[in-house]
């Protein structure tokens, strides 16, 4: 692998959650399911995530008007999804009862238009990847999914000029009567890192410390490489000046639960 730049490097850092619903791509042979647009693939961390899978299409019936659609024995619940191919509409349904559902304003809703249905799957039907935007299925099967939550939109630091990565593992002495050499064994794995920006009107990082909220740390060596994503808790936000230089925000983080590493 050829040597790399440091000015190549990519930080990214998480920002204010969104709540979408996105299309995903089949992947691995229809097990693996990833949200297409790739800046919408870090999902909130407690944020509830609906995994939706087409059903038949059906067509709105007499009775359906801008915000409520007929369609006898429907078989959808709340919060189910369908998106309405006539008029570009995508919502998330609210349960009349068996043969009407409700929806936020669709503009020329009608009877007569074309409904794609999608339902809710059980969250033990799949693995869910906050991280990456992905989901996983124990089988393959041919399927078309949307995922409806919150996403988190990653933005460069803009200013960051110095960053640091190192990968931790935990290593725990077992040692017993007679022996004669230490043995040890690895147990915690963790992540743990550092940002130095040149030092703006930007609260970001100090209002993270102060919350203790985890946000998402993305790092790319080049801004075509995979991504390296951690969940990352601030332990420290520090400010520093000269009176010869510039003045510098540094930041400190350790990760908390699994992190997402793509880059090799």
């Amino acid at each position: 692998m050829p040597e790399l730049a440091g000015f190549n490097t990519v930080i990214k850092i998480s920002g204010a959650p969104i709540n979408e619903t996105m299309p995903t791509n089949s992947l691995a042979g229809n097990l693996i399911y990833q949200i297409t647009d790739s800046s919408k693939r870090v999902l909130s961390r407690d944020g509830t995530i609906l995994v939706q899978k087409r059903g038949s299409d059906v067509t709105a019936e007499a009775g359906t008007t801008n915000t409520n659609i007929k369609i006898t024995a429907h078989g959808l619940v709340d919060n189910d999804l369908i998106v309405n191919v006539t008029h570009s509409g995508i919502r998330l349904v609210t349960k009349v009862d068996n043969d009407n559902i409700t929806v936020s304003n669709v503009s020329g809703q009608t009877t007569g238009d074309t409904i794609q249905v999608y339902k809710t799957e059980l969250s033990s039907a799949y693995i869910l990847d906050r991280l990456d935007g992905k989901i996983t299925y124990p089988s393959a099967a041919v399927r078309e999914i949307r995922i409806t939550g919150e996403h988190l939109p990653m933005t460069v630091a803009a200013y960051a000029n110095q960053s640091s990565q190192s990968y931790n593992c935990d290593v725990k002495d077992v040692p017993v009567f007679g022996a004669t050499y230490k043995k040890r064994i690895p147990t915690l794995k963790y992540a743990s890192g550092s940002l130095t920006q040149f030092n703006i009107a930007d609260t970001t990082y100090s209002d993270a410390l102060v919350a203790g909220n985890p946000i998402v740390i993305e790092h790319r060596a080049i801004s075509t490489d995979e991504p390296n994503r951690f969940w990352a808790l601030l332990n420290s936000d520090e400010l520093q000046s000269a009176i010869d230089g510039v003045q510098a925000e540094v930041v400190t983080w350790i990760s908390t639960d699994a992190w997402l590493r793509l880059s090799v």
